[in-house]
């Protein structure tokens, strides 16, 4: 399951650094040379929705949400601990009906055959990456949700200071 886990990370990993080089590119030949990259800003649109897709998967594994556990603190440990079955709970179900709704939309694209104005890029393929993203958003959350509802495993929060 690391393996999984590592996997999922570095390739969100791949399309940040790649939206990142985009950006840059980009804006040097702008502001620069007064040029563009052709369909620079749909490549960099297309990235950083799929780079949001895979962040979102390992931020469901890691439990890296933004949480608010005062009421969490304020009741006994059973109700925390219903609490957190709730709340993965609900995380499982938002997350597949998520991968549900963006699998489709990968085939309405699809068929629509919406491509790019000027390379004329098919929009599907940035869309099945997301897609693929969200999937594997999915498996970390039931992942996530086995281990909580399962193997009773604790959730650690930690503390941000501001």
């Amino acid at each position: 399951m690391d393996r999984f886990v590592s996997t999922v990370e570095r390739t969100a990993g791949y399309f940040i650094g790649i939206l990142a080089l985009v950006t840059f590119g980009e804006a040097v030949l702008r502001y620069v040379f007064r040029s563009h990259i052709p369909d620079g800003f749909v490549i960099g649109q297309t990235l950083q929705g799929i780079a949001i897709c895979w962040g979102i998967a390992t931020a469901t594994l890691a439990d890296r949400h933004i949480t608010v556990d005062i009421l969490s603190e304020l009741v006994p440990a059973r109700v925390g601990r219903a609490f957190e079955l709730i709340a993965f709970t609900v995380s499982l179900l938002f997350m597949a009906l998520f991968g549900f709704a963006i699998t489709f939309k990968v085939f309405d694209i699809l068929k629509a055959g919406e491509i790019s104005n000027e390379l004329r890029i098919p929009i599907w393929i940035g869309y099945t990456f997301a897609s693929l993203g969200i999937l594997a958003a999915v498996a970390t959350a039931a992942i996530r949700w086995w281990q909580v509802v399962f193997t009773r495993r604790e959730v650690v929060r930690q503390e941000v200071k501001l």
